[in-house]
């Protein structure tokens, strides 16, 4: 069972977020212009995008770290990338506050706000939070997520009160970020403008050592076959007592390409390093079927991680706009699930 937040914690956060839509930052930064807000090392900068610049819709992302920055440059390549929309909510990592619409929000975040007695009306009100994890779906905040918040949404009320000071416009176009620097326990801050500290969306690619499996995926019998490969998303919801919420099942695919039909589908589990399970299931595809002569991929993330593996057994990588088979399959499959 779900432990039940504290209401004072709660609190805390709503006021901090009420306080800070009062401000109207979105007036002032579009949600490629990042803010971010060191309190020790680095690396564990948390970084923030506003948005609703557009009037579309009003929220602050929040990224933890390097790693959640990562999913952040995520989405500014996602042209380049060629991925689909479950793709990337599938690797995003961050915490989001919205201010949405009554129908937007489920049971939990509604009891939330009448217990905390704020009474919301109209478009674009309604406060919530939601966690996005690799692996899940999109979830309420959990104790932790929701104390981590509020110190979060603290630093960006000061972060928001700083940029009202500064002197040189901070030049956001040209790759610069607004930051607020903390000294030793916050006693002291500087803030400024200082260059992202990413330039680029960075693919986790699992390196083969192993050098038996290299010299066995070197000798594999050569095939004159052509497949397809991709990470698809059922689209559904997994609850299960094994997972810390439910999750959001994805599935290695292979297909051939001349009669479509599926070599291999196999659904990981919500924790899986999903780059590690693409290279495993086309070593074992290799392993016990050989190696095929063309691998078709629709986007550059699956190029990146199985450069290695097709490199070894001499494969040739195309992309692909679309893949046929794997579409179909990944069509049938949300049919039969829905």
């Amino acid at each position: 069972m779900k432990k039940k937040i504290n209401m004072d914690d709660w609190k805390e956060l709503y006021e901090t977020a009420t306080r800070i839509k009062e401000l109207k930052p979105w007036e002032k930064f579009w949600d490629v212009d990042l803010i971010g807000v060191q309190n020790g090392k680095e690396e564990d900068t948390v970084f923030y995008s506003i948005l609703g610049r557009n009037e579309y819709c009003y929220g602050i992302v929040v990224y933890e770290g390097y790693e959640g920055l990562n999913s952040f440059m995520l989405q500014r390549a996602n042209d380049q990338l060629n991925l689909s929309v479950e793709n990337i909510m599938y690797l995003q990592k961050n915490l989001i506050c919205y201010w949405g619409n009554r129908e937007e929000l489920n049971t939990e975040q509604r009891n939330i706000i009448k217990e905390l007695g704020y009474h919301y009306r109209g478009k674009n009100q309604w406060l919530y939070f939601l966690s996005f994890e690799p692996g899940y779906c999109p979830y309420n905040l959990n104790e932790d997520e929701v104390k981590r918040m509020s110190e979060y949404f603290k630093d960006l009320e000061l972060a928001l009160q700083c940029y009202e000071k500064i002197e040189k416009p901070v030049n956001f176009d040209n790759g610069e970020i607004f930051y607020l620097n903390y000294g030793q326990n916050k006693k002291t801050y500087t803030f400024g403008a200082k260059p992202l500290p990413l330039d680029s969306y960075k693919v986790k690619v699992p390196a083969i050592t192993d050098e038996k499996l290299i010299s066995d995926l070197k000798n594999v019998p050569k095939r004159n076959q052509k497949i397809e490969m991709d990470l698809i998303f059922l689209d559904v919801t997994v609850n299960d007592k094994q997972y810390k919420k439910p999750a959001n099942p994805a599935a290695c695919v292979i297909a051939d390409t001349s009669t479509g039909m599926i070599l291999q589908c196999e659904i990981q589990e919500p924790e899986t390093d999903i780059n590690t399970a693409i290279v495993n299931a086309l070593i074992q595809h290799i392993l016990q079927y050989g190696s095929p002569k063309e691998i078709w991929i629709s986007n550059m993330l699956l190029e990146a991680v199985l450069e290695q593996v097709c490199k070894i057994c001499g494969i040739r990588i195309r992309k692909m706009r679309y893949l046929d088979s794997i579409k179909e399959f990944k069509r049938s499959m949300k049919h039969l699930y829905h």
